[in-house]
């Protein structure tokens, strides 16, 4: 086969959904003889990633810069991204094309179809239908996205959920979600180097690694440590990310009278990231919805539970593919500060619980979150569309061949009676 990805933005541009991406294309490349071709935007750092990640059958082309917004004012640079897509397909004999983003590479996939009949496949991850439901044309245009596509494929039962909801046939939704690299993430003693950068001898250390944004609910954690801290005080929270709440979460933290048991470290890049999770005791992330926005699996919950990590997270989005309430974790009411906080007071305080919920999630983890299986259903469900789609084209020349020949038989008799 050949396949056409189209993303306006992957690796190493941040983002849980591009991971997901990167490790589906990129085992399917490496385990079948199909080619794929990852056709996205320039991110900083994009060249030496390329260089280390092209290999013979997966290819990364980058054109343009990725838009800034959905604004009226950016549709024209649609036009672009068009052309290009245009051009693959008519050079390089395209099967099927598969879309990481409703907009534009959504849009481009649908004109493909109906300009040159290539039948596409459209990636819903939950929050692509939260955030645009209260937008009028973007609404309609998302769902005839993914109502025309051949295949469908959902990253949780949230986003299942979400395209049943918006009249999207179930026997086209196939739900693939996100898997570990449990050969990267894997137990390991804490690094004395890193312990000492950042003060964690004899520490309890609660991690969250996540970009710095309302809805990844930085602030409830700090307000919930403030709460938990006299019971555990030889606890310190380490924040790994970047982003634009930085600042009021270090305003806040000093508020609370806790910036002495915060430590924000800023970027990490991802071959470190085991690292700074088996530094940790706990890892927290209070998802939480903000405006529509959501999250849609949590592969950091997954991550962190390969490594033998308890984990509690917000009960919202796809959390509850993620993280098994009781088992490998808790899912807690977003925003709740009060339950939080006794949550912390109960794992922090339990070296057993911790274990305990640490061992069952390094173990579903392995077993049941194998990015190898995903690659191969995602290949499987690919194949399916295209013959699929083969067939209904067959079926409809053999439809408009009978339409003809009855026409033709039709006039003769018409002709003979006269």
């Amino acid at each position: 086969m050949n396949i056409l990805f189209l993303s306006d933005c992957f690796l190493p541009h941040a983002g849980g959904s591009r991971v997901y991406y990167y490790n589906l294309y990129s085992r399917w490349a490496a385990a079948y003889p199909d080619r794929v071709t990852l056709l996205t935007k320039k991110v900083p750092g994009w060249e030496s990633f390329d260089r280390s990640t092209s290999q013979g059958s997966l290819r990364i082309i980058r054109r343009f810069r990725p838009l800034p917004d959905l604004s009226a004012k950016h549709l024209p640079k649609i036009l672009f991204p068009l052309a290009e897509a245009i051009g693959r397909a008519l050079c390089e004999k395209i099967d099927m094309v598969h879309s990481g983003d409703l907009y534009p590479q959504g849009v481009i996939s649908l004109w493909l179809k109906r300009m040159f009949g290539i039948p596409y496949l459209a990636f819903c991850h939950g929050e692509d239908i939260t955030l645009t439901e209260n937008r009028r044309y973007q609404r309609g245009v998302r769902n005839r996205i993914y109502l025309e596509a051949d295949a469908v494929v959902a990253a949780c039962e949230f986003a299942r959920q979400n395209l049943l909801s918006i009249g999207i046939p179930e026997n086209r939704i196939v739900k693939i979600t996100p898997g570990v690299d449990w050969e990267r993430f894997t137990p390991g003693p804490k690094s004395e180097t890193l312990m000492r950068r950042y003060g964690l001898e004899n520490q309890r250390v609660l991690l969250t690694v996540a970009r710095l944004m309302p809805r990844k609910g930085h602030a409830a954690v700090l307000r919930a440590l403030a709460k938990a801290l006299p019971g555990a005080p030889d606890t310190t929270y380490l924040i790994v990310g970047t982003g634009p709440e930085r600042e009021p979460l270090e305003r806040l933290a000093a508020e609370l009278g806790i910036s002495n048991k915060v430590r924000f470290v800023g970027y990490v890049a991802e071959e470190e990231l085991c690292d700074y999770y088996n530094l940790s005791d706990v890892f927290v992330m209070m998802n939480q919805e903000q405006d529509g926005d959501i999250e849609g699996f949590g592969m950091v919950f997954l991550e962190a539970n390969a490594v033998g990590k308890p984990v509690l997270g917000g009960r919202s989005g796809g959390t509850a593919d993620s993280i098994e309430h009781g088992v490998t974790g808790y899912r807690i009411i977003p925003g709740d500060v009060d339950e939080l906080a006794s949550y912390l007071d109960l794992l922090l305080k339990n070296d057993e619980l911790r274990g305990r919920l640490g061992e069952a999630g390094l173990r579903r983890a392995r077993s049941d979150f194998s990015w190898r299986t995903r690659a191969e259903k995602l290949r499987e469900t690919s194949v399916h569309a295209i013959e699929r789609a083969r067939g209904a084209k067959i079926q409809g020349r053999r439809a408009w061949r009978l339409y003809g020949r009855d026409l033709v038989r039709s006039r003769h008799r018409d002709g003979g009676a006269g």
